[in-house]
């Protein structure tokens, strides 16, 4: 078969972008697409790649966790995506309606979809693995309980079947608000820091030994709330896998810059019931509240949300079928970069 579509590909290392490197790697493998690499020397901390399409089209993949492109506020992160990212299609995994109104002349935006942290298969593969040597080094404290440093796709994905026993999941981690220089960014941060904190002690009162949660160990976490530290039994990588596939209801709050986090993303992998922060970003395709996961702004609506999955197993069984079509549908590494370039296609 003929490749449909020629991409030519921008490479630099970053975890953030991984997903999207194993999609075209897998759609090449396929013989769905031609695809051409050359390295560039990108910052990991940017995660935004440059696809040139059919020798056409010049197409932005963004992972970035917000409007995030520059140190600043929304306003003059807006003002900049408008000057500055002048190309044919931009797919932002964080996208809302607000950045259409801020688009460039004859860019189209589209939502790229929920973002998860894998192993790409291929050429990609090393690059990130060295590109991780320094992530390591400067947070052995966590990457010490790893196992292995990274999984691949099929690694995270599980099948909706629901334990007779339904059991409660809330594993997150905190961010230090002295690593941040914007004032904005530091009042983010603690109060994102409070929330979880008193999410996990309100699911612990209220849920007991049916609530599997706490803190992931870091110096920031030691300090801050030694007494919800998890064992490294249940926060490494590789235990943390399984421990989703063994909870029914996994909890979710915003991260970052608002953003929907990777553990949200993990959790449609493994086709769970999720109950979540609003999500103030648009996932791709067909992803509806009260559908694919159930949202609570407070701890007394966490609480109503979680016994209310609890007493109607049906609700539940049917958000973890939706969230395992999802991920196949649109956020499996293949599928979601071959949803883009037929999104270009239609629009050809």
């Amino acid at each position: 078969m003929k490749p449909l579509f020629k991409c030519e590909l921008n490479y630099f290392p970053s975890l953030h972008l991984s997903q999207i490197y194993d999609g075209f790697e897998k759609l090449k493998k396929l013989g769905i697409i031609d695809l051409s690499v050359k390295t560039f020397t990108g910052n990991a901390n940017i995660p935004i790649l440059k696809v040139v399409i059919d020798n056409k089209y010049t197409v932005i993949y963004d992972t970035l966790d917000g409007f995030n492109w520059i140190k600043g506020s929304v306003q003059e992160n807006l003002q900049y995506f408008k000057d500055h990212m002048n190309v044919d299609y931009y797919f932002k995994r964080s996208y809302n309606k607000q950045i259409l109104d801020y688009k460039p002349n004859n860019c189209k935006v589209y939502p790229l979809g929920l973002n998860i942290g894998i192993q790409p298969e291929g050429k990609f593969k090393k690059g990130l693995i060295e590109n991780s040597k320094d992530f390591i080094k400067n947070n052995y404290i966590i990457s010490k309980f790893y196992k292995k440093t990274f999984f691949y796709s099929k690694d995270f994905e599980f099948f909706p079947i629901p334990h007779k026993n339904t059991k409660i999941l809330f594993i997150t981690r905190l961010w230090d608000p002295n690593s941040e220089t914007l004032n904005h960014l530091k009042t983010e941060r603690e109060l994102i820091n409070k929330n979880r904190v008193r999410c996990i002690n309100v699911c612990k009162k209220e849920f007991g030994k049916q609530f599997t949660g706490g803190l992931q160990k870091d110096f920031f976490s030691i300090k801050y709330s030694n007494d919800l530290i998890m064992p490294s039994s249940l926060t490494n990588r590789e235990s943390f896998l399984k421990t989703i596939r063994e909870h029914n209801i996994c909890i979710s709050t915003s991260g970052l810059h608002n953003s929907i986090g990777w553990k949200f993303g993990e959790y449609v992998a493994a086709s769970r019931a999720i109950i979540s922060e609003p999500l103030i970003y648009k996932p791709s395709g067909n992803f509806e509240n009260t559908k694919n996961y159930l949202t609570f702004n407070n701890e007394d609506e966490l609480m109503n949300q979680t016994h209310f999955l609890l007493k109607n197993k049906e609700l539940l069984s049917d958000m973890m079928n939706r969230n395992y079509k999802y991920y196949n549908d649109y956020m499996r590494p293949d599928k979601l970069v071959l949803n883009t370039l037929l999104q270009i296609y239609e629009n050809d």
